[in-house]
């Protein structure tokens, strides 16, 4: 399986957020913890250039809580300003406020040497269902970014007004317009970064099996009660649905119907908690 999508709206996102940029005093970089380097799109870099970013590692309630050190180490060591948050349960959601604060105080400190209060505007960017509009709701008073649990939902641009001195602009989920890495493909499919209606949802959850006998294989055993996780992926999901009861007319096992299952446990975090992306060496 070959994924690939890049949708004529992303095009559109491109070269809207190149029209933006000039108005734009820093970034909030929204990526989801279950693999926050494969969101980390090299399309963003020579349009944002040298603009203070923050990251925000969104829906860390998904991962391991020694991930998050981990990972939050990894970012501070590479000079990248992190912080971890829930956006659906507005957990830490204050830190994400002060982090933009600070990233842009040089900006902000020298027009008040001028006597001028800034209102500092930020663009919030990020791959399709990262959380961005949910996140800019949680900043703000009231629901004003649309939202959903599925990709392209934003389509257009939208600035929202988080306090006197803060202007968030909402951005469409970009993905990469070329996936030369097709593991990091795998990882957004599997975060439902990506449509399944252009998947092959069966080859992704095998393709997730995989990924999960390497990384998480106990983990595997408990959700589905197997007794091991050592056969080849078209058997783990054979299995699975002999244990769920997934059988279509004739007694035939209802593959499709328990890949979506699997795929479904893991964006829930039914399965467990983990990141999908190998730690940096």
């Amino acid at each position: 399986m070959h994924i690939h999508w890049f949708p004529g709206h992303m095009t559109k996102a491109i070269r809207m957020i190149t029209d933006e940029i000039k108005n734009i005093d820093g970034i909030l970089y929204v990526l989801d913890a279950r693999a926050p380097l494969s969101c980390i799109n090299p399309a963003f870099d020579p349009v944002i250039g040298l603009r203070p970013r923050v990251y925000v590692i969104n829906k860390f309630d998904l991962i391991d809580k020694n991930d998050i050190k981990l990972w939050k180490d990894y970012f501070k060591a590479n000079n990248m300003q992190v912080v971890f948050a829930d956006s659906a349960h507005k957990t830490d959601i204050v830190q994400v406020k002060n982090a933009l604060k600070s990233a842009t105080s040089n900006i902000t400190d020298r027009y008040r040497a001028k006597g001028v209060e800034k209102t500092i505007r930020v663009m919030v960017i990020g791959i399709p269902n990262s959380g961005k509009s949910t996140l800019i709701n949680s900043l703000s008073s009231e629901k004003k970014a649309l939202t959903g649990n599925k990709p392209g939902v934003t389509r257009g641009k939208q600035w929202i007004s988080i306090d006197d001195h803060l202007d968030l602009l909402d951005s469409p989920g970009i993905l990469y317009p070329d996936f030369k890495d097709q593991e990091k493909a795998v990882n957004l499919a599997l975060i439902g970064s990506i449509k399944d209606d252009i998947l092959d949802i069966t080859e992704l959850a095998l393709s997730g099996i995989a990924l999960l006998q390497k990384i998480a294989p106990s983990k595997l055993l408990t959700r589905y009660n197997l007794t091991t996780a050592s056969e080849n992926p078209g058997a783990i999901l054979e299995m699975i649905a002999i244990q769920r009861g997934y059988r279509l007319k004739g007694n035939t096992l209802d593959i499709e119907r328990t890949a979506m299952a699997f795929i479904n446990d893991f964006r829930k975090g039914f399965i467990g908690k983990f990141v999908l992306d190998h730690f940096p060496e």
